[in-house]
């Protein structure tokens, strides 16, 4: 068996962060990979004549959340995320990190689109790209009210990639979207509005032509958030997360009332015999499995 084959077929293993381990609260960025066919529909693997492994995927969409592992509360008292952001500042109580915002691939791929726009609109809601603040179906519930900021320069043009900008002073600030109207019937910002904890931050999806064994990706996520989490530690009290930072590719913390969070990404990918690895979280999980690959395929040394 080759080398891509067995590292794909690992990839479609679930990693799952440190962060995971805690009991409540707000988790950290967690993103899934999944493959399509042009029209939409999920991939078909088959054998060929000759017995080889083929696939219809045409495109690979990861979709990227912020993971609870709870859903305290209800309505504007519940577990929850408004808005996600960059900003040119640093605090204390984010331990002092970088915290502008950014969202691309490493190979500079352009993202694709059924659209000219980053925000959710009417259309193929199945892989097109697009920024949200929980709500997962375009057009649909309250993602008409998902609103670009201010230093989110491209929402609706040049949509190939994400494109943030500075502020009066020239610095790096990033782009970032918020719920205009969050308080909706479904509390789509709620963790509880998903049985999964999970409020969908965005989807990014790539053609898998684009993604080759000379030109593997990796995504990377930062970005800040405003809303409330239960403690990592349990309870029922919640907190109120002002500019709490989340990074895909570090682990990050976040305190308030002495109580503090800590932040790990986590990733399940996805197996497909036509498509290099694309990855997300940087987690023990998949360097051991990425490891294990290289020893199953190395040659027996006399």
């Amino acid at each position: 068996m080759r080398t891509n084959t067995i590292v794909s077929t690992l990839l479609a293993i679930s990693f799952t962060g440190a962060a995971s381990a805690s009991v409540a609260g707000a988790q950290g960025l967690y993103a899934k990979n999944y493959l399509l066919a042009a029209d939409g529909s999920a991939q078909v693997i088959s054998r060929d004549a000759d017995g080889k492994l083929v696939s219809n995927a045409f495109y690979s969409v990861m979709d990227v959340y912020l993971k609870f592992n709870s859903a305290t509360g209800t309505g504007s008292n519940g577990e929850r995320v408004v808005n996600f952001f960059g900003q040119a500042t640093t605090d204390s109580s984010t331990y002092g990190v970088t915290k502008s915002s950014k969202y691309e691939n490493s190979a500079g791929l352009a993202f694709q689109h059924s659209n000219t726009s980053w925000l959710p609109a009417s259309g193929n809601n199945t892989w097109d790209s697009f920024l949200t603040v929980g709500a997962r179906t375009q057009g649909a519930g309250n993602s008409g009210n998902v609103t670009p900021d201010t230093y989110f320069t491209n929402p609706n043009s040049n949509v190939g990639s994400i494109v943030g900008g500075s502020n009066s002073n020239g610095i790096f600030v990033g782009a970032g979207v918020y719920q205009a109207a969050p308080t909706d019937a479904g509390w789509e910002t709620n963790a509880s509005a998903n049985a999964d904890h999970l409020i969908l931050f965005g989807r990014f999806t790539l053609k898998c032509s684009d993604i080759t064994s000379e030109n593997s990706v990796k995504m990377a996520v930062w970005c800040d958030f405003v809303g409330k989490s239960a403690a990592q530690t349990g309870g029922t009290t919640l907190y109120t997360m002002a500019s709490a930072n989340l990074k895909s590719d570090a682990q990050t913390k976040y305190t308030t009332s002495s109580k503090v969070w800590t932040f790990d990404s986590s990733f399940e990918g996805a197996g497909n015999p036509l498509q290099s690895a694309w990855t997300f979280a940087p987690t023990p999980g998949a360097a051991a499995l990425v490891g294990l690959a290289a020893l199953l395929t190395g040659r027996r040394r006399n």
